[in-house]
């Protein structure tokens, strides 16, 4: 493993918040598909692409949001329960299921109605941050990724205030969840300016100050990664906390991607744990840092 210094610049006054792309789902496939060429997980990163299809025509498809709070609170206004969201979740749900027959997440039957909102229930625990209750199946997965499509889609739509600058360790601004890492952007007006990516609706926040993402301790972190890669992405590591987070460097590799990079790359998360470090960052497809 490698370590390096990483101190971002703050000259300059970035944009405080970027919505997701509206092609997110179908880029994220893509990219999955890229890294499991050659990796030892290659069925599981390609039938999480084809999940990654499926969101998308779900979000392409999905009926304008109506009903949604207004963004003028300091309180992220699609945090906790909003009718609107919930009411769009189950068509989204068995939309997901249907597409997801004769893949390597396909499951045998819909949940119903106290199943699908329990696991609701967890998916948005798990988005928070908070450690998940037990080993979770294929069925938490897909609901997972239905609350992503809804989230996701509801973000794009939701007006939000200027908010500049962010509190440090503020979650997202959006939805309030915690995110599944950084990226460290690269081109002309973004070259290393460094922002938080949401790991339910993908909205990604600026985070302008060098120092951990966890606890806001001030001296510098180290950023660990695997030896003989290309450095696009590294682990975060705290000494103060003991926790980490995975950032990604566009210029390494402009088509990093926070959540499918995660994924295929859990030997870091392996070398990073046994250097005595926690995984602070939730991944939605994951369950204690390992395939669902």
């Amino acid at each position: 493993m490698n370590l390096t210094e990483n101190i971002l610049p703050s000259s300059i006054a970035p944009a405080t918040l970027l919505l997701p792309s509206p092609s997110l789902f179908g880029t994220r496939a893509s990219r999955l598909r890229q890294l499991a060429h050659g990796h030892e997980l290659a069925p599981w990163l390609n039938g999480l692409a084809a999940l990654c299809d499926a969101q998308q025509r779900a979000l392409d498809t999905l009926p304008v949001l109506t009903g949604l709070p207004a963004g003028n609170s300091a309180r992220p206004p699609l945090a906790g329960p909003v009718a609107a969201l919930e009411q769009a979740l189950p068509a989204v749900v068995h939309q997901l299921f249907a597409a997801s027959r004769g893949l390597p997440l396909s499951v045998a039957r819909v949940p119903g109605v106290e199943e699908l909102q329990r696991s609701a229930r967890e998916g948005l625990r798990l988005a928070a941050g908070e450690v998940a209750a037990g080993p979770r199946d294929a069925v938490a997965v897909l609901v997972a990724a239905a609350l992503q499509v809804v989230w996701t889609a509801a973000a794009r739509t939701i007006a939000l205030p200027s908010m500049t600058p962010l509190q440090d360790l503020a979650p997202c601004p959006c939805c309030g969840s915690a995110p599944v890492g950084a990226v460290v952007m690269a081109g002309e007006g973004k070259g290393g300016l460094r922002y938080l990516e949401c790991s339910l609706c993908a909205t990604r926040w600026n985070a302008v100050r060098a120092r951990c993402t966890v606890c806001e301790e001030g001296s510098v972190v180290q950023y660990l990664g695997l030896e003989g890669a290309s450095g696009a992405v590294q682990a975060e590591a705290c000494d103060h906390c003991g926790g980490y987070i995975k950032t990604f460097f566009q210029d390494k590799d402009i088509q990093v991607d926070p959540v499918a990079d995660d994924l295929g790359s859990l030997a870091l998360d392996i070398l990073v744990g046994e250097q005595g470090y926690a995984r602070a960052a939730p991944n939605l497809f994951l369950g204690d840092a390992e395939p669902v």
